[in-house]
């Protein structure tokens, strides 16, 4: 028995020392000492870079968010015919700071093409716009700083495959931010970098909103900036849309702030056509557009347009009823979607927001509905309201939330036809009563204005 696995162990070894070539996948015995080794290519670059740091104390460093979360990251960065491989990490016998290394598959092996120093003690994420329009990536890194959790620092490189199996690494650029994008903003068919820096330096804080973009030289050029709300302390999304007004294509963008743990706005800036310059479409946001929910901008009425979500008046109804949740201020909210320069829908949509479950439901009515929330339920009752004695009457139709451990609840099957939305720690299921048929609600009314947020 010993004899035939020895054998076996001596095959395997044969078959991996006469295979060759960048498809393959092998591993020394100092990666198998290591974490479990990668598979595939990432695998092959990992064993050609353990070789590569070979008598030197390094870490593989992760980003933490984005889109690719590994160490090794393949790209193809050159637009030629094969992925390069991008491997962050620190070396500490120099210092504790991010270097970058590139690794390209020459003559069926892999090989180290470029080794930079970073500018962080870590990778927030890393990202492959073409800036410049010339249909190759640029490496877009964004580093994570040493004193800092909310404030941080990206680098634009230019790489270039210079031959002779090496690659220029240019870094064009190096710039302070808080939050990022890729998008149009001056709808000329390139994609540039939008920046919201949250500048804490002076005794005042200075919000900025910047567009970034690679002229013909090479240089990343900050062709607009503007001064957003100075109480803004962190930003909670950015998304953007695109508007047609008279012929010409506009980019709008949509910063939601937070002015505080319980309050939120929203900054909107827009390229303008005529001027050339971004401007704000919003006198006094961390006014006008002020919630008390933390409930983001976002295209509520499905028509290609984002809206913006402002508090309106409360419900009609008992004060007591609005209450999720005693002994914590949470009280559902009454919301109004507004539309913002460009946006021609006519109609200005409402909606309710359940704090306590994260859902907004569409509310078209005016004062003869109101709703109260049952704790002992867990549910959300729709409800008819008398006007003239100012009592709730018939209940039209509830939205339940029902926990993954409640025992008592009816099995997940018996709910199907009424579920709303899946969660990982239960489902929304909704339930019409004979009193809200008559009134004309149905199956699909609920699930279309069910929103999960």
């Amino acid at each position: 028995m010993k004899l035939k696995k020895v054998l076996s162990a001596i095959i395997v070894v044969i078959m991996l020392l006469t295979s060759s070539g960048c498809s393959l996948n092998f591993f020394s015995t100092e990666t198998l000492l290591k974490p479990p080794a990668l598979s595939g290519k990432s695998g092959e670059v990992q064993e050609a870079f353990n070789k590569l740091m070979s008598g030197k104390t390094f870490l593989l460093k992760t980003p933490t968010k984005g889109e690719y979360k590994s160490s090794f990251v393949l790209y193809n960065i050159d637009n030629d015919e094969d992925e390069e491989a991008i491997v962050f990490y620190t070396d500490s016998s120099t210092d504790t700071t991010v270097r970058v290394a590139i690794l390209d598959c020459v003559n069926r092996a892999w090989v180290l093409v470029s080794d930079v120093k970073g500018s962080g003690s870590g990778v927030y994420d890393v990202a492959f716009p073409d800036l410049d329009g010339d249909k190759l990536p640029e490496i877009v890194i964004s580093w994570s700083l040493f004193d800092t959790k909310l404030t941080k620092m990206l680098t634009v490189y230019k790489v270039t495959n210079s031959g002779n199996n090496a690659f220029r690494v240019e870094a064009l650029a190096n710039e302070y931010f808080n939050v990022k994008e890729f998008l149009d903003l001056n709808s000329n068919g390139v994609d540039d970098l939008i920046l919201v820096y949250l500048d804490d330096a002076a005794e005042v804080q200075n919000s900025y909103f910047r567009a970034f973009s690679i002229e013909n030289g090479g240089a990343v050029v900050k062709f607009s900036e503007v001064l957003l709300d100075s109480s803004i302390t962190s930003v909670s999304s950015l998304v953007s849309d695109e508007i047609i007004v008279r012929n010409d294509s506009y980019t709008r963008v949509f910063v939601d702030c937070l002015k505080s743990d319980t309050s939120i706005f929203t900054e909107v800036v827009t390229w303008d056509m005529k001027t050339l310059k971004a401007t704000r479409e919003i006198t006094e946001p961390a006014k006008n557009t002020l919630r008390n929910a933390k409930i983001l901008s976002q295209d509520i009425d499905k028509d290609g347009k984002i809206e913006v979500p402002v508090n309106t008046k409360f419900f009609t109804g008992e004060k007591d009823a609005f209450v999720v949740l005693s002994g914590i201020v949470y009280n559902f909210t009454m919301v109004e979607w507004k539309n913002i320069s460009g946006d021609k829908s006519s109609e200005q949509l409402k909606s309710v927001y359940n704090p306590l479950h994260s859902y907004l439901f569409l509310f078209p009515w005016e004062n003869d509905v109101t709703i109260n929330f049952d704790k002992i339920e867990n549910q959300t009752n729709f409800c008819i309201w008398n006007t003239a004695s100012k009592e709730v009457e018939d209940i039209l139709f509830s939205i339940k939330f029902i926990e993954n451990n409640d025992k008592l609840a009816k099995s997940e099957d018996e709910y199907e036809e009424n579920i709303l939305s899946e969660t990982e720690t239960g489902i929304f299921v909704y339930e019409i009563t004979p009193y809200g048929e008559n009134y004309g609600i149905t199956d699909e009314f609920v699930k279309s204005s069910f929103i999960k947020v």
